[in-house]
């Protein structure tokens, strides 16, 4: 991603509604009465996704709408290559809380369907930009 002005991908734009999504259901209800930023046990856990989820947009966006350069690689690692890994994890993360919170709230079922755009948009760039990860 190079900071172009081209518009938005459908997988780009699947990261960022994901992103959103997942920013938003971490303020609801998660578990038992309490949101996943402000639980008391859920904090340092369930805020991963909401925040893995939100530099996944925040990278898209900036390089699509504000022209930000960011390097092409993190770590050795390509953009591409960190949202796949970011997104499975997300989503992943988001099943096992489905399944592990006794009385899940509203929060749960929002932040796994952002979970869901976030992962499939990873998937959705790798084969939009064919970077043979994919087959």
């Amino acid at each position: 991603m190079d900071g172009d002005k081209t518009q938005p991908t459908p997988g780009e734009w699947a990261i960022m509604a994901g992103g959103l999504v997942l920013l938003l259901g971490s303020f609801l209800e998660f578990g038992g009465d309490e949101s996943a930023f402000f639980g008391k046990g859920l904090f340092p856990v369930a805020t991963l996704m909401p925040l893995y989820g939100l530099a996944m947009g925040l990278q898209v966006a900036l390089t699509k709408f504000a022209n930000v350069n960011l390097p092409e690689r993190i770590l050795g690692f390509t953009w591409e290559q960190i949202h796949l890994v970011l997104g499975i994890f997300v989503a992943l993360m988001a099943l096992f809380w489905l399944v592990a919170v006794e009385d899940g709230g509203i929060g749960v079922f929002v932040e796994l369907l952002g979970a869901a755009a976030a992962c499939a948009g990873a998937f959705m760039i790798q084969k939009e930009r064919a970077t043979g990860a994919i087959g």
